[in-house]
């Protein structure tokens, strides 16, 4: 059933309604409840570097699981215990950086070129869909997931947004 909605969210994600969304505050709900899943609880600390007043027009859900996938698959690549740092930052031309950076295994060179790809995984029990749906996802927004990492010593993922005006 999982396999089978991750599927379908990657074929043809929801349009999707945008919201004018409080970048900081959004951020912050959800490292809370992923602190609180079982992947993290416990094992992983998040820290949160979180510049206020900045918003971007989204879709709630679409930020949801964008964020969603990238605190997993940084809890996921950290062996026993470590840390994930949430980071944003205004950029220039109307853009904020958004940044999931983690401590744990790093990505290859060989395998960096095949992440976005579904289907493809590394871990015993995944679905290879995650960063596809992320990337996807992202398209709508004319935005990409960048990638840094080095073998044994993290991985850095970063999203670019358009900022809008806070709602009156």
């Amino acid at each position: 059933s999982a396999l089978v909605g991750n599927f379908l969210m990657f074929a043809r994600p929801p349009a999707g309604r945008s919201e004018i969304i409080r970048l900081d505050t959004a951020l912050a709900e959800i490292a809370e409840l992923f602190e609180k899943d079982a992947t993290c609880s416990g094992r992983i600390q998040i820290t949160q570097n979180l510049t206020p007043d900045i918003w971007v027009a989204m879709d709630p859900t679409h930020l949801h699981q964008i964020m969603w996938n990238l605190l997993l698959n940084a809890a996921e690549a950290i062996a026993g215990t470590g840390h994930i740092r949430l980071s944003m930052q205004p950029l220039r031309n109307k853009q904020v950086q958004v940044a999931v950076a983690d401590n744990g295994c790093g990505i290859t060179p060989e395998i960096r070129s095949t992440i976005f790809d579904p289907f493809f995984t590394t871990k015993p029990k995944g679905t290879g869909l995650g960063l596809s749906i992320v990337h996807r996802i992202l398209e709508f927004y004319n935005s990409r997931l960048d990638v840094e990492s080095k073998p044994n010593q993290g991985t850095r993922m970063t999203i670019n947004l358009a900022r809008v005006e806070s709602p009156k």
